[in-house]
């Protein structure tokens, strides 16, 4: 592989524009989103999520069960949309991040090493996943970090924090057309299965650099859970805790 020289990243992390997926009523989340990206000078857009009881999600086919859950339906609505966004504004690489999550605090200088070996072709690229396979035959040496690392993507779930380049969005609205596709699964098992059935190019950074907070009194947007707890990934060294946030954020 030809050795690259490390550039420094713009305010998107090296990618044409970050898109945070939020819905209307989370004026709290894009509070603390914005906290995140005074803190590390990120630039982003805040795109329009889809309500669980908005219009366009009775009007699915019947048939996308999707476990009986409308706000299954409406993340995966969102995330279609936003594909329809980076085809329209002409972005050749995005990344999408979810408006519940935290960050390494070296996140700039992680992801310059991870541009320099992410190969040229790469179509989605996770900052994070869960549930995910690390064939540790896969990872990609770079020889800069050994803290993290970027291995060839197997099934990554979790839609929380990841990239996809023009050519992948344009993929997706093809493969899970809204209008002519059954849906039979959440918007992150549809794309780990892709990728597990090698359609799409994908890699991911392994421990994970951007997770996904959740606390007992902040009940989930998409599926209902009553027993939560306080949770949260592990990261090396977490952006809100520094900022003051505890693990009984909100």
């Amino acid at each position: 592989m030809p050795v690259r020289k490390i550039e420094p990243l713009n305010c998107t992390l090296g990618f044409d524009n970050i898109y945070v997926l939020s819905l209307e009523k989370r004026a709290d989340r894009r509070a603390l989103m914005d906290e995140l990206g005074q803190f590390h000078g990120l630039c982003f857009d805040y795109f329009k999520a889809v309500e669980s009881d908005d219009m366009e999600v009775n009007r699915l086919n019947q048939s996308w069960n999707l476990y009986g859950f409308p706000g299954i339906k409406a993340c995966y609505l969102s995330h279609y949309h936003i594909y329809e966004s980076i085809i329209k504004n002409g972005y050749s690489k995005s990344l999408i991040l979810e408006d519940d999550v935290d960050m390494e605090l070296d996140l700039f200088d992680i992801m310059s090493n991870i541009h320099l070996i992410l190969p040229n072709d790469w179509e989605i690229l996770y900052l994070g996943h869960c549930h995910e396979w690390i064939d540790d035959t896969k990872i990609l040496v770079s020889g800069l970090s050994t803290n993290h690392k970027l291995h060839t993507a197997v099934h990554p779930q979790c839609t929380h924090a990841y990239a996809i380049t023009a050519s992948a969005a344009k993929k997706l609205l093809e493969i899970l057309d809204i209008d002519h596709t059954y849906a039979d699964a959440a918007i992150d098992v549809e794309l780990a299965d892709l990728i597990l059935d090698k359609k799409f190019i994908a890699y991911g950074v392994h421990p994970q650099i951007i997770t996904q907070w959740k606390a007992k009194d902040d009940m989930s947007d998409t599926v209902p859970e009553p027993d939560a707890v306080d949770k949260i990934y592990t990261l090396t060294n977490s952006t809100l805790e520094i900022l003051g946030f505890s693990r009984g954020w909100s």
